[in-house]
């Protein structure tokens, strides 16, 4: 596992360029021919979550301006964290005809798919955080956490893109299934409500669900001006970590058999 790290880190170094046109191609074609074009980016998550911050404001009979801030702080990372499971889990059947023709190492292309992901992340990330700013949000020293919290969960999110993606090739119905599974996580996940807010046989489901803890790296401090614990914090190290070192270990278990499967 070692030798397999420090091949893939020499190829990563050496082939950055091949890696970057990947990306710059991801983010390119995504909004081709639109007449908006990147503005896309910025209107689709910013529609979803007025719409769903003035549904449940209503539901919960709570104030619009600070629910708007609560979901809007914890949509963010749910939506980095959707897309880089949901896009790079056929990553390589997309990329099938390329895989074949060339020599790439195969962890470009859900890399470069996960990064995508990540900038698009973080441009909707301050338009998002100027309009927080304009109904209730406050600024302070704690936002300067939010890259930190950007590095978790993207390690995070692309440990689980790595399984998914390999899974994918050998389970091609699996495609479909975590388009479901990912809907039945957003509702299990404490976005739309306070992490203690489900009681009941299912409560254990949020209290041990892994992306709350990611989700209280940005609430904290985007809706209370505060860093978050020293406990959440080594949590989501932790779970980042195994998550990237299991992707890994999967991936360079099935690398060589990923091409014959396509």
């Amino acid at each position: 596992m070692i030798d397999y790290l420090y091949t893939l880190i020499k190829e990563l170094c050496t082939k950055r360029d091949v890696l970057w046109q990947l990306v710059r191609q991801q983010l390119i074609l995504r909004y081709r021919r639109t007449t908006l074009g990147y503005l896309w980016t910025l209107i689709n998550p910013l529609l979803m979550m007025s719409v769903t911050a003035v549904v449940f404001a209503t539901l919960f009979k709570v104030e619009l301006k600070d629910y708007a801030v609560f979901l809007f702080a914890g949509m963010i990372p749910w939506n980095c964290f959707n897309a880089t499971i949901g896009q790079s889990a056929v990553s390589f059947i997309n990329n099938e005809g390329l895989i074949k023709k060339i020599y790439l190492p195969k962890i470009f292309f859900p890399l470069s798919v996960a990064l995508a992901v990540l900038i698009d992340s973080m441009l909707s990330f301050f338009v998002l955080f100027a309009i927080i700013l304009c109904i209730g949000g406050q600024l302070s020293w704690s936002l300067l956490f939010i890259p930190f919290a950007y590095v978790l969960l993207f390690f995070f999110s692309f440990g689980v893109a790595l399984v998914a993606s390999v899974a994918t090739v050998f389970f091609r119905d699996l495609q479909y299934v975590i388009v479901i599974a990912m809907q039945a996580w957003f509702f299990l996940t404490p976005i739309m409500y306070k992490k203690n807010a489900l009681t009941g046989s299912i409560a254990w489901l949020v209290q041990f669900n892994p992306v709350s803890t990611f989700i209280e790296l940005f609430r904290n401090p985007l809706c209370f001006a505060l860093l978050p614990s020293p406990s959440v914090i080594a949590s989501a190290a932790a779970l980042a970590i195994i998550s990237l070192a299991f992707g890994l270990l999967v991936l360079a278990r099935q690398e060589e058999k990923i091409v014959f499967r396509l």
